[in-house]
């Protein structure tokens, strides 16, 4: 023995330090891949996984911004249903409406966890989640059900919610109309008509469009900041978001802590005026200890307002973008208002039935611009079978939504905004499973409904009111390119509203 350990001493003398440095690296690495390979894990096809990194290289190789297409080629290759690895952390990318369905409905019992150990989400909430979208388990259901109840009790759904958006709608309206048909920069004030609806709800007030709530400013800002797609469910999104990111956020928790402090000084059981109310209530009677903690319902806030109303406002963002590249359709749209309702009274949620080129307009608004490509991170909570491959337990599942409404056996020319796919032969609304901007399954997006309100108003209103065109000398706005973090909203462009 003593005689192989002086014969390999005076091999690696005559290599030199590098060239040992280079053949220790490889050894080490050679060692890890082995240790890390699980002969019992099924996975799915993939692209070649390189030591900490994973499919990393392969996705940044380009260095151009990231957008919701990136990973189309690779389901070419290797199928749709695929295993990718972005550091240590293994992903199952779904890139069909039927392996999507069966992952999240049939399998909703194993696949409907969030993973609460990657770094971004533990870093919001920490190790056991909280609020209604990050929690698990049983006190995410029972979350989620007090969740929708409050929301229905505060008109979602009735007549009060829709006044108050079609009030909305007409502040907006005026605002625009400042303009007086000069070029202006629609994402701000999209944004903060959005977020007075949730506002109101949560808040129990509105806030003047000169006036930006500082809440409105920080939430923008730390949207801004949101990078990555599939890289910010990874502890790689320890790199990709700068500290700002989580400064912001911390922010925004301050803020609001600071608004349910005012609540507090006017707050009467009796008459509960809006979310934070609920909350000041809950959190008093100690309704469920475990469940109904005042960090659990405390997250429910901040969940609404931002997810309430960053998805919404890119939905309306993405359709000005439309419209103006697509003057005949925001035409036909036109001709729709002002058939069904004229100029004398906003849209209501009851037109939406005889507007059928409208409706049909916003659905493929919907689709042709996904403003949650991926949807909401799921993860197994045990070891689950999809499409003849067993998944361990802790794998991160990703619903590939923009694939699936940019795939050519759901829609034909799927690259091509054409709201007439939307209409049969007598001109009715066609309906398709297909059409998942909002998910499926247990975890099918909460605000959905208030969605589909807000949009139908909003969009009706400003086409009312409005012909949208793209300012003299000015290139359209891209239709495809967007910016691409956990939601896909279009770059920044100016447009030019003359009255009708």
């Amino acid at each position: 023995m003593a005689n192989v350990v002086q014969s390999l001493s005076e091999f690696f003398a005559t290599l030199g330090l590098p060239t040992v440095l280079i053949f220790v690296v490889v050894f080490l690495l050679s060692l890890w891949m082995l240790s890390s390979r699980n002969p019992r894990v099924n996975w799915p096809p993939g692209p070649v996984c390189f030591p900490v990194v994973g499919c990393l290289p392969q996705l940044m190789i380009s260095g151009r911004r990231r957008q919701p297409t990136d990973l189309l080629p690779w389901y070419d290759t290797y199928g749709n249903i695929m295993h990718i690895k972005l550091g240590e952390q293994h992903m199952i990318m779904l890139g069909t409406y039927e392996l999507i369905e069966e992952a999240f409905v049939k399998n909703a019992a194993t696949v409907s966890d969030r993973p609460n150990w990657v770094y971004y989400i533990r870093r919001l909430v920490g190790k056991d989640g909280a609020g209604v979208i990050l929690k698990n388990g049983h006190a995410w259901k029972e979350l989620r059900r007090f969740t929708l109840s409050s929301l229905r009790d505060f008109g979602l759904g009735r007549k009060s919610l829709q006044e108050k958006i079609q009030d909305e709608a007409r502040y907006l309206v005026q605002n625009i109309e400042d303009e007086n048909g000069k070029a202006f920069a629609p994402r701000d004030r999209i944004g903060k008509a959005v977020s007075n609806i949730i506002s109101i709800i949560v808040f129990g007030a509105r806030y003047d469009y000169e006036d930006t709530p500082e809440m409105l400013s920080v939430l923008e800002e730390s949207e801004r900041l949101n990078k990555g797609g599939p890289l910010a469910f990874t502890n790689l999104a320890r790199l990709l978001f700068p500290k700002k990111k989580f400064v912001l956020m911390d922010e925004l928790y301050s803020l609001i802590r600071q608004e349910v402090e005012r609540h507090r000084q006017s707050f009467d059981p009796t008459d509960i005026r809006d979310f934070i109310d609920l909350y000041i209530k809950v959190t008093q009677e100690r309704l469920d200890p475990e469940i109904f903690t005042d960090w659990n319902v405390f997250r429910i806030i901040v969940d609404l307002y931002t997810a309430g109303t960053d998805t919404t406002a890119n939905t309306l963002r993405w359709s000005l973008v439309h419209m103006v590249n697509h003057p005949d359709v925001q035409k036909k749209v036109q001709q729709d208002i002002d058939q069904v309702i004229g100029q004398g009274r906003v849209a209501k949620m009851e037109d939406k039935a005889s507007m059928s080129f409208t409706e049909a307009t916003i659905l493929e608004v919907f689709r042709m611009s996904t403003v949650a490509p991926l949807g909401g991170p799921h993860a197994t909570s045990e070891a689950t079978t999809l499409a003849g491959y067993t998944i361990p337990k802790g794998t991160i599942i990703l619903g590939d939504l923009y694939r699936v409404l940019h795939d050519k056996n759901n829609f034909e020319d799927p690259y091509n905004f054409k709201p007439e796919r939307w209409l049969d032969g007598d001109g009715k609304v066609i309906k398709s499973d297909k059409m998942i901007p909002f998910s499926v399954g247990p975890r099918i997006c909460l605000g959905k409904g208030l969605a589909e309100m807000e949009s139908f108003i909003f969009f009706t209103t400003l086409l009312q009111n409005f012909t949208f065109k793209v300012p003299e000398g000015e290139n359209p706005p891209s239709g495809e390119e967007g910016l691409h973090g956990l939601t896909f909203s279009p770059l920044d462009y100016n447009v030019c509203a003359v009255r009708r």
